[in-house]
This record gives structure tokens, C-alpha cells and sequence, in this order.
């Protein structure tokens, strides 16, 4: 039953039924490039917030329009744009956390010309100047999104909007701690569906089926046997067979830092609240409180112990320049823990990774 309903869950991304009924009761659909869009105003909008996922393979279309060095996430975004498979966006927006997403959001609106956009700019000094203008940025985001919407953002509906969120967080932070049990009642594979179907729900419409999974998981019994705990570490990552391939191995996945993963901490006090937390999230170096990687690598500490980790895998996007960067500091920080790195392109084909990965496990596992 518990497979079942991951499943079904799964299939919501899979098939964007929720997305095109939401499209067919009029409301509009909004596709997020990056996780530092704030989902709370669009949500209290009226609009539907959608992260976008690419799919992509293979690339035939998007190599004649956009550079071979940006990072996967953007070329399969990009790849399933040109192809149609975004039709139902009626809007994106992004922001200029890394140069990868700004060339996206650029080659989206001048090839897809969706019928609203919008650049967030993100302050890269910590300090109250800094949020002060974040603050003002959002609140003329807002008003650009009313405006396009024909519908009122005030301090009720934002508040609305936060309470559903929050209550998303909390349910997301059990299923997450069901997996860092001793034995693991969630594998990694599991979590990233649930997370890539969250993307296509509105969270009012996917907190009561988190609720309903949490009730069947506790019932579950949990994986037993495993030759190691593995924390996955990276940046857009969102390849299932891969983490499939890791766990029908011997290696549970019991932990990650990747942005296309774990949300945002709980919001508080409307916009103001909503700006302090985009602004300190340390799933990306670029949005940590001080901006630093000193922060990032604590965070990935912190998660892989909370989660009992023996064994780190990187998993290097050769395209992200923060993932390359990071890299380098990340190794050093563990070099006391058997950590490996997995140099990631499309498509993934997983079978060039068996040998290496059997070979990690016999030596440390």
C-alpha cells in the first residue's frame, strides 16, 4: 500500500493531471528555474508555483540555442521547453542566484515568450541594507505578479499562503527523519518522487496525501540490511535511477543537500519573514547567511551527521560552477570519511557508474 501511494504520487509528475486540472479551474501556472523563488506570493497570488524539471535525455533541440557549458538542470529545462512539454507555464521566474540560471531565464523568455517573467534580484552582502532591499524587492515582485494576475496580494493571503508552507515543512521534516532511521522506512529513491511530485500540486492538495503516506510508513517495517549510509551531496540533482541503482547495491541513501530537495526552513512575519528565510537558505552557497562556503560545508556536515551517514558521494554537475567550486572544499572537509565523486552528464547512463560504486562499497562498506 505504501509503494502504492508513492506511486501515485509520483505519477502526478509524471502525468501533471493535478497541473491541467488546475489550468482547467482558470488558475495560471507559474514555472520556477530556481529554488530561491519564493512560492509563498505566487501561492498567495492565486497562481499555481511550479518548480520546473526537465526530463531530457537528449538533446536536439536546445544545443542550437543555448551554450554547451551551462549546468544539466537548464539544458533539460530547456530541452522539454522547446519541446512543448511546458506548454501549460503561463509564466516564469527565476532568479540571479548563478549565472546558469540568469542564461536560462534569458533563453526562455526570448525563445518561449511566456506571458509574464520576472528576474528576482538576489543582494550577495549579508546585512540589514541587504535585506531591507530584498525585502522591497519582493514586495515589487508581488505587485509585477498582481498586476499580471488581476488579483490582490495583502497580508492575509500571505499569511494563508506561509501556514500551508509551513505545515509542507513539517511534514516533509518527519518523512525525512523516517529515513535516517536505523532502518530506513523511506529510501532516498522514494523521497526524491515525493519531492518531484510535489512540484505539480498545490501544497494544500499534497499535505493531506504526506499525512496519509506518514501514517502508512510508520506501519512499515524498514530496510534491515544495507552495506553503508550514504549522504548524496550536490546541487540540481533530481535522478531517480541513478539513486535507484546506488540503493539496489547495498547503500542506503539516508541524507542529501541537494536544492531540488529540501525546502526552506518555517516562514514567519509575511514578507519580511519570507525574505530573512530565502535569503539564509544554505542549500545553495549563494543563499547561506554570509554567503560563504564555510557555511555551505557546515550545513552538509550537519546533515550527514543528523543522519548518521558513514560515506559521502558527491555528485559533480560539470556544468555548475558552484558545484565544481564547492567541490574541492567539500572533499577537504570529509577528508576523514570515505567520500566519492561521481562526475555527473546527459543522459545518465548508470551503468558507468556500477563499477566504481561496487568498488566504493567493498572498500569502506
Amino acid at each position: 500500500m505504501t509503494h502504492e501511494l508513492i506511486q501515485e504520487l509520483y505519477s502526478y509528475f509524471s502525468t501533471k493531471s493535478f497541473i491541467k486540472a488546475y489550468k482547467k479551474d482558470g488558475k495560471a501556472v507559474i514555472g520556477l528555474l530556481c529554488n530561491t523563488v519564493p512560492e509563498e506570493i505566487i501561492h498567495a497570488a492565486g497562481a499555481v508555483p511550479s518548480r520546473l524539471i526537465g526530463t531530457a535525455e537528449n538533446f536536439e533541440l536546445a544545443p542550437a540555442k543555448i551554450p554547451g557549458w551551462i549546468c544539466n538542470y537548464a539544458k533539460r529545462v530547456f530541452e522539454d521547453a522547446l519541446s512543448g512539454k511546458f506548454d501549460f507555464v503561463d509564466g516564469v521566474v527565476s532568479s540571479t542566484s548563478d549565472d546558469t540560471k540568469i542564461h536560462l531565464f534569458s533563453a526562455y523568455n526570448f525563445y518561449l515568450k511566456p506571458e509574464f517573467s520576472y528576474l528576482i534580484q538576489i543582494p550577495y552582502v549579508r546585512d540589514d541594507l541587504s535585506r531591507k532591499f530584498f525585502v522591497k524587492e519582493l514586495k515589487r515582485f508581488a505587485e509585477k505578479l498582481s498586476g499580471f494576475l488581476q488579483s490582490e496580494i495583502n497580508d492575509e493571503r500571505i499569511e494563508y499562503s506561509i501556514s500551508i508552507y509551513n505545515r509542507f515543512r513539517e511534514l516533509l521534516e518527519v518523512l525525512n527523519s523516517m529515513r535516517m532511521e536505523d532502518k530506513p522506512k523511506l529510501s532516498g529513491a522514494e523521497w526524491m518522487k515525493i519531492m518531484q511530485s510535489s512540484t505539480s500540486l498545490l501544497k494544500e492538495d499534497i499535505n493531506p496525501l504526506l499525512e496519509k503516506l506518514i501514517e502508512k510508513l510508520e506501519e512499515r517495517d524498514g530496510r534491515g540490511e544495507y552495506s553503508m549510509r550514504v549522504h548524496l551531496s550536490g546541487t540540481d540533482f533530481h535522478d531517480i535511477a541513478l539513486i535507484e541503482m546506488m540503493e539496489s547495491m547495498g547503500i542506503a541513501v539516508v541524507s542529501d543537500d541537494f536544492c531540488t530537495s529540501f525546502p526552506a526552513e518555517q516562514v514567519n512575519n509575511g514578507i519580511e519573514g519570507i525574505a530573512e528565510n530565502y535569503l539564509n537558505q544554505t542549500a545553495c552557497v549563494l543563499t547561506s547567511a554570509s554567503t560563504s562556503i564555510e557555511e555551505r560545508i557546515e550545513y552538509i556536515m550537519s546533515r550527514f551527521k543528523e543522519s548518521r551517514a558513514e560515506g559521502l558521494i558527491i555528485l559533480r554537475d560539470r556544468g555548475c560552477e558552484i558545484c565544481g567550486h564547492q567541490c574541492a572544499f567539500t572533499m577537504d572537509a570529509f577528508r576523514d570519511v570515505p567520500t566519492m565523486v561521481l562526475d555527473l552528464d546527459v543522459p545518465v547512463t548508470t551503468e558507468q557508474y556500477t563499477t566504481r560504486i561496487e568498488a566504493f562499497i567493498e572498500s569502506y562498506g
